[in-house]
């Protein structure tokens, strides 16, 4: 599968729509980590993501599913460029629990050889929320590629974030 035919697979399938919700803030969450933690060939992570509080038109029921978009680039100058839907599930007043699923592209730079451009990212975060309405949190990953390749690695990673609202 070559590349432009990812890209217009992504752009025009994956990236959610959202409609506008009330009283809501948007959010930037910046993470540094560490990229590749079951393995020996481990590096830094580093990550972007812009997380909207809309609601996203693919979130079924009450869902409330809501989008985000990100970058991550390692130390190794892999890169993975992603979308996706996130659920938050508020465990107490100030402390989140934030599942996700995502898709994107990835390309390897020197890093872990994935076995496909194409990659899935399931994630788990757990955050608190102060005052400012900021938070601050730690989450794992899994990014695979679900045997679309001929190899299927996947990678594992763990980041901090501070997740600045606007």
């Amino acid at each position: 599968m070559n590349v432009r035919l990812l890209s217009a697979l992504f752009f025009s399938i994956f990236i959610p729509v959202s409609l506008q919700a009330e009283n809501t803030h948007d959010y930037l969450s910046f993470s540094v980590g560490q990229f590749d933690i079951n393995d020996n060939k481990d590096s830094s992570e580093y990550r972007i993501e812009y997380l909207s509080e809309d609601v996203s038109l693919l979130s079924p029921g009450n869902f409330s599913l809501k989008p985000f978009y990100g970058a991550m680039l390692n130390g190794d100058s892999g890169k993975y460029f992603y979308s996706g839907l996130r659920k938050d599930i508020k465990l107490t007043h100030s402390t989140f629990f934030t599942p996700s699923f995502a898709v994107g592209y990835y390309d390897k730079g020197n890093s872990k050889d994935l076995g496909y451009s194409l990659e899935f990212r399931s994630q788990f975060e757990l955050s608190y929320q102060l005052e400012s309405l900021n938070r601050i949190a730690i989450s794992v990953n899994h990014i695979s590629n679900a045997s679309f390749g001929n190899r299927n690695p996947g990678v594992e990673s763990m980041v901090l974030s501070y997740i600045k609202v606007f």
